[in-house]
């Protein structure tokens, strides 16, 4: 088995996704451990925008450097004799705070300007166009801090009430734009780069499948899916990871699709800070330990503040109701003496947003 971490530094389903990674030729594919040249260079002009990283490199972690390696490190050769890339889809499934939007980005504006396809449309799609925007004014900022890239890419509509915000390439008559369900019609994309953001707050398939056959005119399209852990088993996001964990599994054999899900395993204390870095790569970075600490504590005492630990902060990938609570607590008996009460309470399952 291949790990990216040291022995018990991310879960299973991590290094389910390392095993399929190997140096060689595998079902007419090839692979390289190594970034591809062209979106190590690309990376180097990008520049992060928020908190104590504004205006630093942005520097991919140990995590990031192996999702992107894989998905643009594999190559498939066509019968038209081209090299093309072996994933359509990437499922990413981290939880919060883990730098899932910024990665977005980079790779939104690599689809955009650097990936040598002409006309490219490369979307940041979203429930609604507010969401979308999220990622794609992340691009904008990247943009804007690098010389290179304000040369090469026009913006446009970047105003907090712009309708019509757009990045534009002119050389290839390329462009990135925010897209929301909620707009009035999604027919006519010809999509080469989709950055799907949120998917587990979406509560219907349609933007993923407008989005997945809008594909079928492109080389070598992709659609990266980022996510946290949520409530809907229901939805379109349950169902994909399901999917992703069938081919992880090797139930499942679908050579496009790529798959990493960072989530503590089954049997693991979620309350052990141990084993947090399975469910946060980021740890240290951006996922700040003393924080962590702090919602434990919550969460501890404070029923209804177990799920802002639970699913989205710590468990990742582990899907489950709304609320699942035992507490533990004393109160005075009948006798005058002190008494240990256990409750357990239970919340149903909601099909909304988190």
């Amino acid at each position: 088995m291949v790990r990216w971490w040291p022995a018990g530094w991310c879960g299973w389903h991590a290094n389910g996704t390392c095993e399929t990674w190997r140096g060689e030729r595998i079902g007419g594919c090839t692979g390289t451990l190594r970034l591809p040249s062209t979106l190590l260079i690309f990376f180097r002009f990008l520049r992060q925008s928020k908190g104590e990283w504004a205006g630093a490199p942005l520097q991919l972690q140990p995590w990031q450097q192996f999702a992107v390696g894989s998905v643009f490190g594999w190559m498939r050769e066509a019968t038209d004799g081209g090299r093309y890339r072996r994933y359509r889809t990437a499922y990413n499934e981290v939880s919060r705070k883990n730098g899932k939007s910024t990665l977005g980005a980079g790779i939104g504006l690599y689809l955009l300007d650097a990936d040598g396809e002409p006309g490219a449309e490369v979307y940041s799609a979203a429930t609604v166009k507010d969401q979308a925007k999220i990622v794609w004014r992340e691009a904008m900022q990247m943009v804007r801090k690098s010389p290179a890239l304000r040369r090469r890419i026009q913006m446009v509509g970047t105003g907090p009430k712009s309708q019509g915000a757009n990045m534009f390439v002119p050389d290839t008559a390329s462009k990135f734009e925010p897209l929301g369900a909620d707009v009035d019609s999604l027919d006519g994309l010809n999509v080469h780069g989709a950055i799907v953001d949120e998917l587990h707050a979406h509560k219907t398939r349609s933007m993923w499948d407008v989005l997945e056959t809008a594909t079928a005119a492109r080389r070598q399209p992709l659609i990266w899916a980022i996510t946290t852990a949520g409530f809907n088993r229901d939805g379109i996001c349950y169902e994909l990871r399901e999917y992703s964990v069938q081919v992880l599994e090797g139930l499942v054999q679908d050579d496009r699709w790529f798959a990493f899900i960072a989530t503590i395993d089954e049997g693991d204390d979620p309350f052990d800070e141990t084993i947090w870095i399975k469910a946060n790569p980021n740890l240290g970075i951006s996922v700040k330990l003393d924080d962590l600490r702090s919602l434990v504590l919550k969460a501890k005492q404070i029923p209804a503040a177990l799920n802002n630990f639970h699913v989205p902060r710590q468990h990742g990938g582990r899907w489950q109701p709304r609320l699942v609570h035992v507490h533990e607590g004393w109160r005075d008996g009948p006798d005058g003496r002190r008494q240990l009460v256990r409750a357990q309470y239970f919340g149903g399952l909601e099909d909304s947003q988190e």
